[in-house]
């Protein structure tokens, strides 16, 4: 996968990213485009352990399948 590189490309990212984060200003900075929810907060943290665990699962099946090259 290669990326793109070149400076239209690179202030494309930056401005998109910066339109994500929304206002820096101190005024607004506790302010968030997440939910942070309890609920929300839970189901994020459950897709975080079943993601790792998914991860950990892949290692696993690597692993074994290295095991017989």
């Amino acid at each position: 996968m290669s990326v793109d590189m070149s400076a239209p490309a690179i202030e494309a990212r930056l401005r998109a990213a910066s339109a994500m984060a929304g206002s820096l200003r101190p005024e607004h900075r506790l302010e968030t485009k997440i939910d942070l929810s309890g609920e929300a907060v839970v189901a994020r943290l459950r897709m975080a352990s079943d993601l790792l665990e998914a991860c950990r699962a892949l290692k696993r099946s690597s692993d074994g399948a290295n095991q017989g090259t």
